[in-house]
């Protein structure tokens, strides 16, 4: 399996999280949150998850571990892992604002 870190990596972890609010934003939609609130919580939620991702640790077996998402292109055992640039923290509101203004 080859691993790669590479700027497209940023590019897919956007669209990521911008999918994901989408998908937070449907389910609140269906549980008949009203869309400023919804709004809100897409973004803290989305701010949130990004956080963990970009500077947060997880502890398993008394071991620390960094989460982060990692992208397969084709099945073809290529995937693209995270560089230390890429903060997606940054992107949570304005996605957000983008899954609302749809």
């Amino acid at each position: 399996m080859k691993v790669k870190q590479k700027k497209v990596y940023e590019e897919l972890a956007v669209e990521w999280q911008y999918q994901m609010i989408k998908l937070l934003k449907s389910t609140l939609a269906k549980h008949k949150i009203k869309e400023n609130t919804a709004k809100e919580i897409c973004g803290d939620f989305a701010f949130d998850l990004a956080m963990l991702q970009d500077q947060g640790n997880i502890k398993n077996n008394k071991k620390e571990y960094r989460p982060v998402i990692c992208f397969e292109k084709n099945k073809k055992q290529l995937i693209y892992l995270s560089d230390k640039d890429c903060q997606l923290h940054e992107y949570a509101f304005g996605n957000t604002d983008e899954a609302f203004e749809e």
